[in-house]
Order: structure tokens, then C-alpha cells, then sequence
């Protein structure tokens, strides 16, 4: 495992794949019709008139905004491998130790996230596509902003 995270560029791939796949999912659900009649908030009369953050959150996914998400994850991913591609060499045994750390840093996070979305569903199971929406969002977002933190980091070392 050490061996192959000594290669920047297998970040960069694995980066880019993910990213690229959030991305089209993304921009394919933007403004689609089917996508818009599986909300659950802002196809509802009753609730769609309160004012609560995932009334906004399915308005904002309704008008095909979520299409802007993709955008921004497609440009750090894009900054992320342009790091990558300026480096020019592999990381040393203290980067690829680092790098670890923030993978399993990553899981971890990713668990306690999974059963906090867990716990959100179970409580209201009204809206799923709008709060797992939410969820990858969140989550790959995250991974992204970490990567390229790690990515700024090891650049100057």
C-alpha cells in the first residue's frame, strides 16, 4: 500500500475519478424532471411554504442548482491535480505516512457521518434524496478541501 501512495499521480487518478463521477451525477440530475418529482420538500404544498433549511436545500435542488456544486468540485479537483502534476517526484516515507493517516482520518470521519445520516433518516425517512444529496455533498467536499490542503502542504516540504 506504501508503495502505491508514494505516486502522486495515483491520488490525482483516484481524485479525479470520484470527483468526476459526483460531477456528472450532478449536472445529468440538474433541472431534471424526474430528479425534481423525487424531492420530497418542494413538491409538498403544505411543507414548501415553511421556511426550514431543507425547504431551501430542495428549492435549491429544484431549480437544477446543484449543477453549481458540481462546478466547484470539478475545480478543486482540477487544482488538486494540477498540484500533482507540478510535483515532479514521489513522497518520501514521512508524506506517504501523513498521507495515510489522513485516509484513515477520512474513514473515520466518513463512518461518523454514515451513522449520523443513519440516525437523520431514521428519525424522518421524508426527503432521502434530498438528505443523502446533502450527505455526498458534504462529504466529498470535504475529501476534496483535505487533499488539496495535503496536496498544499506536502508542495512545500
Amino acid at each position: 500500500m506504501n508503495r502505491i501512495l508514494r505516486h502522486p499521480m495515483v491520488n490525482g487518478i483516484c481524485i479525479s475519478l470520484f470527483s468526476a463521477f459526483y460531477a456528472l451525477i450532478f449536472i445529468i440530475t440538474s433541472g431534471h424532471r424526474e430528479f425534481t418529482r423525487l424531492l420530497y420538500y418542494s413538491r409538498n404544498p403544505g411543507i414548501a411554504n415553511a421556511d426550514t433549511f431543507w425547504v431551501r436545500w430542495s428549492g435549491f435542488l429544484a431549480a437544477g442548482r446543484h449543477a453549481y456544486i458540481a462546478y466547484a468540485l470539478i475545480a478543486v479537483t482540477i487544482l488538486v491535480v494540477a498540484f500533482l502534476l507540478l510535483r515532479r517526484r514521489t513522497y518520501d516515507e514521512y508524506q506517504t505516512s501523513l498521507l495515510i493517516q489522513c485516509l484513515i482520518a477520512a474513514l473515520v470521519l466518513t463512518l461518523i457521518a454514515i451513522g449520523a445520516f443513519f440516525l437523520i433518516i431514521l428519525s424522518d425517512a421524508n426527503g432521502i434524496v434530498e438528505k443523502f444529496t446533502l450527505f455526498i455533498t458534504i462529504h466529498w467536499a470535504t475529501v476534496l478541501l483535505a487533499d488539496f490542503a495535503y496536496v498544499v502542504l506536502c508542495r512545500w516540504r
